[in-house]
C-alpha cells in the first residue's frame, strides 16, 4: 500500500492511495486527477523520485500549457518538503500508532486517516508554519 499527497498553505489537501510503487505512468494519472477542473495554475513541489522525472511526466506538464509547474527539491531534502510534515503527522498520530485489528484492512484505514486530514484545513495550514518550509508562500 502506497500513498501520494499534496498540500497547500491555504489548507487544501489532496491524496491518493494505490498498490505498489510509483511509476511515471501512475504519477501522470495522479497529476491528471490533481489537475481535474483546476482553474488556477498549480505549482507542485516534488522530491527527486525517479518517477517524477520521467519523459512522460515532462510531456504531460508541457501539455498543461503553464497550468502545472513542477518545482524539484534538491537531492535528499525531506525537511524542505511540506508534504513530509503530513507523513510525519500520520506516523505520530495514526496508523503506525495502533496495530491493525483482526479483519481490519490497511488500505481503508490509511484512506480514512488521510480523509480526516483533508477535512481539517487548520491542521493542513499548520504544516506550513514549520521553519523549514517558510520559503513557501502562495504563488
Amino acid at each position: 500500500m502506497s500513498a501520494a499527497s499534496a498540500v497547500n498553505s491555504k489548507g487544501a489537501f489532496w491524496f491518493a492511495t494505490y498498490e505498489g510503487g510509483l511509476s511515471g505512468e501512475l504519477f501522470v494519472t495522479l497529476l491528471k486527477k490533481l489537475m481535474f477542473n483546476r482553474r488556477k495554475a498549480v505549482h507542485l513541489v516534488v522530491d527527486g523520485l525517479p518517477a517524477h522525472k520521467k519523459a512522460m511526466v515532462k510531456e504531460y506538464v508541457a501539455n498543461t500549457q503553464g497550468k502545472l509547474t513542477l518545482h524539484f527539491l534538491p537531492g535528499y531534502a525531506p525537511d524542505l518538503n511540506p508534504d513530509e510534515l503530513v507523513w510525519s503527522h500520520v506516523k505520530r498520530t495514526g496508523v503506525a500508532r495502533r496495530p491493525l485489528q483482526k479483519g481490519e484492512k490497511l488500505g481503508p484505514r490509511i484512506h480514512e486517516q488521510l480523509a480526516h486530514i483533508g477535512r481539517n484545513p487548520k491542521l493542513v495550514r499548520s504544516f506550513f508554519k514549520h521553519p523549514s518550509v517558510s520559503y513557501i508562500s502562495d504563488l
